[in-house]
């Protein structure tokens, strides 16, 4: 594909992930009632408090739009990997099909491992840490900007199998490659993980951490059967009509 082709096929990308956003952000605005109710679950009898006229309006438009982008994220995903698309061979472009689907899949799973069990206790320690010395008041927009990063980075983490998976498939790297630098990955997974955990505190670094490990060596695991698989298959492929022939 020439520049221009390429150019023409971002754009073409763009304009989808934008009417998808606007309309996952107008599906929420309109049940912007329900969400605020289970997005204030968290909080016990806590209310939120807004500072400036204008901010309880801008806080809901901020909530539908990060809860919109999260329920539109399938059609985000695969918007990035259909870009990459036309520029691989058709063996590879099923490879990248494949991914799209995992890689939406396994976002979902982030964001849901963030809710339902790392986020009521992370919310927990810090709104009760030395209460008795600290009247804890939460900002109804700082608190729905902290939540929507903090299930939005889960939902980067758990994409770590999808892409080193497509990677390996594609050939750029190997599970032994990703085996001998287990140390650096370990590495970086905490220092990704302190910079995606927008509350910092030691519970929520560590609770993103150790997925990101446990994820990196079932890539690892997983990524060894698939090359398995894929030489089977190419052995196959070649003593099929040598097989055929001396029949």
């Amino acid at each position: 594909m020439s520049l221009i082709g390429h150019l023409e096929e971002l754009r073409k990308r763009l304009v989808i992930s934008a009417f998808a956003l606007a309309f996952g952000m107008i599906v929420c605005f309109i049940f912007k009632s329900y969400l605020l109710d289970l997005f204030v679950q968290p909080l016990g009898d806590r209310k939120l408090i807004t500072l400036t006229p204008t901010e309880s309006f801008m806080t809901v438009f901020k909530m539908a739009a990060y809860v919109g982008m999260i329920v539109v994220s399938p059609v985000l995903i695969y918007q990035i990997w259909a870009f990459v698309a036309p520029g691989l061979k058709a063996k590879e472009k099923h490879v990248i099909l494949f991914a799209a689907i995992f890689t939406s899949i396994l976002f979902l799973c982030g964001v849901a491992f963030a809710w339902f069990l790392v986020l009521p206790r992370a919310l927990d320690f810090l709104l009760t840490y030395q209460d008795t010395f600290f009247n804890q008041q939460v900002q109804a927009a700082k608190y729905f900007s902290f939540v929507a990063m903090f299930l939005l980075g889960f939902g980067l983490i758990f994409e770590l199998p999808a892409l080193l998976l497509t990677l390996i498939r594609l050939g750029v790297v190997s599970p032994k490659t990703l085996a001998k630098h287990r140390k650096y990955a370990v590495l970086a997974g905490s220092i990704l993980s302190a910079a995606l955990t927008p509350s910092q505190d030691f519970f929520s670094i560590l609770a993103m951490a150790v997925p990101f490990y446990v994820l990196y060596e079932a890539s690892i695991h997983l990524g060894k059967l698939i090359q398995k698989r894929s030489k089977k298959t190419e052995v196959e492929v070649v003593d099929g009509p040598e097989g055929e022939a001396a029949g």
